[in-house]
């Protein structure tokens, strides 16, 4: 991979520039948006998506230092840059999922973009604003200022596609609210997808498929749907959320599948402690054993891993 230059940067975000593979300058552009990372101190590793080189795109890649939606006392800096690098190009296309999707909204207007890719954004997390997003008020916290709402700073008639899991609750209201700002995004439920929505599409390698849509401004909502429901049954993250809600409703019928999830040794790690909490609170009998073995399995959690399990014990009596 061809390293990438930096063409700005302060103490909390920076905007890093790989060109195109044929060596083409100003007609196409893809700027992505990371995501939100644990325990964000510094700027993380960049990654340059292969898609760039199918579509033989420019990319600029905007990091931020801390999870703080991209608002800090330099957004005002960060949009300005945004500006002068992209004004030119023939063709903007922007990208996010979660923190990311929401900081593609915010910029939209500043980056010129054409076209945007908003994978489960959040509309806010401002308890005043989202108060249906409870899990996320600590964070706006933290930002420790106001959050601009993204139609306040985004340019509202960018067309695009707004993806989301509407089987959370949280998800699926953010994204009603973004729809009635941005009436240009096409809106994309895919059912159990998990946050972000293309779990079962990223399980599968297809999330380059959905970008590569809305690169080639060929957006089509059924089509993805479709892709969704092609790919989910092969998707371990698919699985997990479906058996987690049904659970809720049957638990006795639901322990065999949780169970499987959490001693699938081929599952991913996060997956199997999401169903190891689960039957903890759903109190089905050998959660607690289970949870023993999954720590045995990965001697080395990160350390969030110690919170969620502490605050499952404690809200089932303990072991």
């Amino acid at each position: 991979m061809i390293e990438p230059r930096q063409l700005y940067a302060d103490r909390r975000h920076r905007i890093l520039h790989w060109p195109a593979p044929s060596g083409t300058t100003g007609q196409r552009l893809l700027v992505t948006f990371e995501h939100g990372r644990d325990g964000m101190r510094r700027f993380g590793p960049p990654t340059w998506p292969k898609l760039a080189g199918r579509h033989d795109l420019e990319v600029m890649a905007v990091q931020t230092a801390r999870r703080d939606w991209y608002v800090s006392y330099r957004s005002g800096a960060l949009a300005e840059a945004l500006s002068q690098l992209t004004e030119g190009y023939r063709d903007v296309v922007l990208s996010g999922f979660s923190m990311g999707a929401y900081a593609a909204l915010l910029y939209s207007r500043a980056a010129h973009a054409r076209r945007v890719l908003a994978v489960s954004p959040q509309y806010s997390i401002d308890p005043a604003v989202a108060p249906f997003d409870p899990m996320r008020h600590r964070k706006f916290r933290l930002i420790g200022r106001p959050m601009p709402l993204p139609q306040e700073m985004g340019d509202t008639q960018v067309t695009g596609l707004l993806i989301y899991d509407p089987t959370i609750a949280p998800d699926r209201q953010h994204a009603a609210l973004i729809a009635a700002h941005f009436p240009r995004l096409s809106p994309c439920a895919l059912p159990y997808g998990g946050h972000p929505a293309t779990g079962a599409l990223n399980d599968a390698g297809a999330v380059g498929t959905v970008t590569g849509m809305v690169i080639e401004a060929a957006i089509d909502a059924g089509a993805v749907r479709a892709l969704h429901r092609k790919l989910r049954s092969q998707s371990g993250r698919y699985r997990l959320r479906l058996t987690m809600a049904a659970s809720t409703r049957h638990p006795a019928r639901a322990a065999p599948a949780l169970r499987q999830i959490v001693e699938d040794p081929q599952a991913e790690a996060e997956q199997r402690l999401e169903a190891a909490i689960q039957m903890i609170d759903l109190q089905l009998p050998g959660a607690f054993d289970l949870l023993s073995q999954l720590l045995e399995d990965v001697p080395d959690p990160p350390q969030r891993w110690m919170g969620r399990i502490t605050r499952a014990i404690d809200r089932n009596g303990g072991f």
